[in-house]
């Protein structure tokens, strides 16, 4: 039963070329519903997780992969269905996506692995993020919800980035974020003195 975060990260996972090909073929509601299937499980496996003490670091790996992975197809299905969000809302979206690609970017080559900070800003960014998808999906595209979620996401970027490039070695889980970095700083300039 330990494993059942992984096994659960694992097929969130292999849903992703499932969800690419619905986004490819024009299946807007089908993807809508195998997203929503997706988001259930990435909160069940965090949920058993914590709940039961069934954190490891493959399952941070696990799940991290699975998040980025999801976020990408979403935003392939973005491109491939409501192109608009793009096209005419960029200046919110091109700035979040390099802010979060570099934060990968930089940890895969700091840490030769995905930072998986899971810091409480990106955590909500990315339930905005899903709840921006959803309501565009379902309901059609909402401005307000772009720039809150956006917002959002910036700013845990930015964070996840400063993180990057502070951390000298890999930490995932990171709940307090850059918090939790000022207060681990203070402890051990005060340890030395």
């Amino acid at each position: 039963m330990r494993y059942l975060p992984n096994l659960i990260s694992a097929i969130r996972l292999a849903a992703v070329p499932v969800l690419a090909w619905l986004a490819w073929s024009g299946a807007d509601s089908a993807f809508a519903w195998l997203l929503v299937a997706a988001g259930i499980t990435d909160i069940l496996d965090g949920w058993l997780a914590r709940k039961y003490g069934w954190v490891s670091k493959l399952g941070a790996l696990l799940d991290s992969a699975a998040d980025i992975s999801i976020v990408l197809v979403v935003l392939y299905a973005m491109w491939a269905l409501h192109n608009e969000v793009f096209v005419f809302h960029g200046t919110i979206v091109w700035p979040i996506l390099v802010v979060w690609s570099l934060a990968n970017l930089i940890g895969l080559y700091r840490y030769h692995r995905l930072p998986s900070f899971h810091t409480a800003s990106a955590r909500i960014g990315l339930n905005l993020f899903g709840l921006f998808v959803l309501v565009l999906f379902f309901y059609g595209f909402v401005p307000w919800l772009l720039y809150a979620c956006g917002v959002v996401c910036f700013l845990a970027g930015v964070e996840s980035l400063l993180l990057v490039l502070l951390i000298d070695h890999w930490k995932p889980n990171l709940r307090g974020g850059i918090r939790a970095l000022i207060r681990a700083r203070t402890k051990r300039s005060s340890s030395s003195s």
